[in-house]
């Protein structure tokens, strides 16, 4: 790696109005019922992951939404941090596994919260 030009392994989201349309209810807890915590200048998957976590281990939610969040939210954030990770091994395989574990525990929250 060059000391000016450095080569760098990462994950972001592409567009905002994906994460929206992929995982609406779960979109409107995170930034439309609450406002996160921390800035953000994009609400990608991490940040609604981030949020989703914040409103968990901090927020003033109704136990049923918190009871919804801790069946799953944990292991959500689990992969996120194994995400990272990979990243920072060079590992992007792996970094993908993760990303889909991500995508599919976001899933599992939505399917959740639709139906209490």
């Amino acid at each position: 790696m060059g000391r000016v030009l450095q080569v760098r392994v990462l994950a972001y989201t592409y567009a905002e109005d994906d994460v929206r349309k992929a995982w609406p209810l779960l979109w409107k807890l995170a930034f439309e019922d609450n406002t996160p915590g921390f800035p953000h200048e994009m609400k990608g998957v991490l940040e609604l992951v981030r949020a989703l976590d914040d409103l968990y281990q901090f927020g003033d939610v109704p136990d049923a939404v918190r009871r919804l969040l801790e069946e799953g939210l944990p292991r959500v954030v689990k992969d996120v941090k194994d995400m990272q990770a990979r990243l920072a091994d060079w590992d992007p395989q792996a970094a993908n596994q993760a990303t889909d574990r991500i995508e599919e525990g976001l899933g599992e929250l939505e399917k959740r919260v639709a139906k209490p």
